[in-house]
């Protein structure tokens, strides 16, 4: 049929454009009450909690923990301390105000840098508050800095921001004395099932995943109001469902980025770099466990691909993942690697300027060559394949015109280049089988949630079974329905989760040969598959998909195929981007005028569907440079928690974006796709801000470039 590589129409929007979707608020259980979470109004206390009937606290859910609900300390604000049922949602946010707190306020501190030092404690069981300290070094930067013709050093900031998907995290919990069933809006059934076996020490759960309103990596982890829901709903025996408001949901779903470097650069006169040192200090705020796992994994994603393309070989970093009394930050759209692309192609900007060497030439004398590939860096990382000089030579010619469109508007333009890591394990499901009806389920193990991820599963299977599109019906997030999973997130899902759908298929394959060859009397080698019939090479004679699928069982043949796919290693996509924006210096206003995106991902299994993707994550990255700042006052209060008050580009501020995919790095997976769900996002802030530097010929240091950072 060859459906891979072309542009299909998304399958699974016609119930999304004709409102027949089903978000978890949508889900209608009769005799379901409404759960609403009192939340810590302060950074940093032991607390008391009244008890009251209706009133869930920390003892009532996990006695003697800290968590889900914190039984005696609260360590930030926006922290879930008690929970209230009642009968619909606007009772059970009036009754929030009766429930009766005593707070006895303990000292805090919100600065990473000053939590560093330890003399005021995140959490008062802690000894520290450094939650993780790492060396990466590699070569002998002492002696490379020696070497140097030029040393700068600076501190970029890559501040913090909000996931804000356009449904709030929800849940609807179900014990019916047997089982629970948990409706959840997630990246991943079977990681939120996982985690609440674990909690619970009960395992007859059954996680439901229903259409989900974007997520961005806020939906990975299980929260803490998830936990507590699960218990409630066992203690009760109800439903129960929980729908977090606006304002909530961007106090408390987990914030993203929010980390600084310190850096030192040796450079000789010809722009190559010889040696690079650096502090990151990341800010986690203060997590619950799994929280706090998440980020710092994050931390090391930004520690390790720091180095970016680039052939720096002498390097040194000290990386601190740090509590604060902030809310949690966890995944956001790349996490880590944006930071990383961030701090390297800033670092990289202030080198072309203060040696007035044009940015292309600059990075061809420092990237990786093509005939180093696969190349591993100076932390330990290997980028698989590709071809970094000549992703920069076509990019030349696109940067060119741009600098002539700039010169005629008074503009300016910026570029950055990025290589990251992706498609990550351990594993992933799939479940192929064909129904008496002539229908193939194809079932992920994987959790989509607005990608497009079925219409590329569905692309891979038909073309395999060589059937028409239409035949294929994708499933997923229902942990009844295939075995076991891992989610989606880290631009894994078409790359890992669609080789396990590859491999599924080709088994599912070989065996409806194997029944087609048994009903024309004839062995394996003697047929052929084509286009969804088995043919005798010899008489010609053939059996439909039909036909076969209505005789497989009675000859002990079971079409119903799980596969297993597990990954070696992941991989690394790469591209060069670049924009043309106009700065106007009495007003302060930016506007990104247009944007090219040059990627490397591999084999593109739907442009369409890669296209969008990196409409998306350029818009945030966009977002990110020119608006977003989740803003905490002296009292660790979030000021700006609703969609008025936190900056948002819209359609009228989104630039022309221009997209050409280049595959020349394939990678070793069955799909020979890299992932390319967060390639905007991690590229495009610091196109913007080196575009805005080149034009105000001052050093930025920090985003977003207000009007009022513009004009001083």
């Amino acid at each position: 049929m060859n459906y891979i590589g072309k542009p299909v129409k998304r399958i699974e929007d016609p119930k999304f454009i004709t409102g027949k979707a089903t978000y978890v608020d949508d889900i209608e259980i009769p005799g379901t009450l409404f759960v609403a979470f009192l939340r810590s109004q302060v950074p940093h206390a032991y607390i008391k909690v009244k008890k009251q009937e209706g009133i869930f606290t920390g003892a009532d859910i996990n006695p003697g923990k800290d968590f889900p609900i914190p039984e005696r300390e609260v360590t930030y604000v926006g922290q879930p301390i008690a929970a209230i049922v009642a009968k619909d949602r606007y009772e059970v946010y009036d009754l929030l105000e009766s429930i009766e707190v005593e707070y006895e306020n303990l000292p805090y501190v919100l600065d990473p840098q000053e939590a560093l030092n330890n003399k005021v404690k995140v959490y008062t069981k802690k000894d520290s508050n450094i939650y993780l300290e790492k060396l990466w070094q590699g070569g002998d930067v002492d002696k490379a800095f020696k070497e140097a013709d030029m040393v700068i050093e600076d501190e970029l900031i890559n501040q913090r921001v909000i996931a804000n998907p356009l449904e709030t995290r929800g849940a609807l919990a179900y014990f019916d004395g047997q089982r629970l069933t948990f409706w959840s809006s997630t990246q991943s059934a079977h990681y939120l099932r996982r985690n609440l076996v674990s909690f619970l020490g009960f395992d007859n759960i059954r996680v439901i995943q229903p259409d989900v309103g974007g997520a961005f990596g806020s939906k990975i982890i299980a929260h803490p109001e998830e936990y507590a829901l699960a218990k409630i709903a066992m203690i009760l025996r109800r439903p129960v469902k929980w729908i977090p408001t606006r304002s909530e949901e961007m106090m408390s779903a987990g914030h993203g980025r929010d980390k600084r470097l310190k850096f030192k650069v040796g450079v000789k006169r010809d722009g190559r770099i010889v040696a690079l040192e650096g502090t990151l200090i990341a800010d986690l705020g203060a997590p619950y466990p799994d929280a706090n796992d998440d980020e710092s994994g994050n931390v090391d994603s930004t520690s390790r691909m720091l180095l970016g393309p680039y052939k720096i070989t002498n390097a040194k970093l000290i990386s601190y993942a740090v509590n604060t009394n902030k809310p949690p930050t966890q995944s956001y759209r790349g996490a880590g690697r944006p930071e990383a692309t961030y701090f390297i192609e800033r670092i990289m900007n202030i080198i072309a300027n203060e040696l007035n060497i044009d940015p292309i030439e600059l990075r061809l004398r420092n990237v990786v060559r093509p005939e180093e590939m696969p190349y591993t860096n100076a932390f330990g990382v290997t980028y698989d394949s590709g071809n970094y000089v000549k992703m920069l030579e076509i990019a030349r010619e696109y940067y060119s015109t741009l600098q002539n469109e700039a010169q005629k508007i008074g503009g300016c333009v910026g570029l950055g280049m990025y290589v990251e890591i992706t498609a990550f394990g351990p594993w992933e499901t799939a479940r192929v089988l064909a129904k008496s009806d002539g229908k193939i389920i194809a079932i992920t193990g994987s959790g989509p949630h607005g990608q497009g991820d079925p219409t590329a599963f569905a692309q891979i299977v038909a073309d395999i079974l060589e059937i028409p599109i239409e035949r294929i019906d994708v499933e997923w997030g229902d942990t009844d329905i295939i075995e076991d999973g891992i989610g989606t997130w880290g631009s894994r899902t078409v790359t890992v989760a669609g080789s396990a759908m590859m491999k599924a298929s080709e088994e599912l394959r070989r065996r409806l040969i194997e029944v087609g060859a048994k009903m024309l009397n004839a062995d394996v080698e003697e047929v052929e598959y084509k286009e969804g019939k088995v043919v005798h090479k010899t008489t010609g004679k053939s059996v439909s998909l039909n036909e076969i699928i209505s005789n497989a069982y009675n000859m002990g043949v079971s079409l119903d195929v799980t596969y297993v796919y597990p990954v070696s290693s992941p991989t690394t996509p790469y591209g060069v981007h670049m924009a043309l924006v106009k700065v106007d210096k009495e007003t302060g206003k930016i506007s990104v005028v247009k944007y090219i995106a040059l990627d490397d991902v591999g084999r593109v299994i739907n442009p369409l569907l890669a296209e969008g993707q990196i409409d998306g994550g350029v818009m945030q990255g966009i977002a990110q440079a020119l608006y977003e700042k989740a803003v905490l006052n002296e009292s660790g209060q979030l000021v700006n928690a609703t969609l008025a008050d936190y900056g948002f580009p819209t359609a009228v501020e989104a630039p022309k974006i221009e997209w050409h995919y280049i595959e020349m790095g394939f990678s070793t997976h069955p799909t020979g796709s890299k992932g390319i769900g967060e390639a905007g996002a991690v590229i495009s802030s610091p196109v913007i801000v080196n575009a805005v530097e080149n034009c105000l010929k001052v050093r930025i240091k920090e985003m977003p470039m207000s009007p009022e950072l513009i004009v001083k």
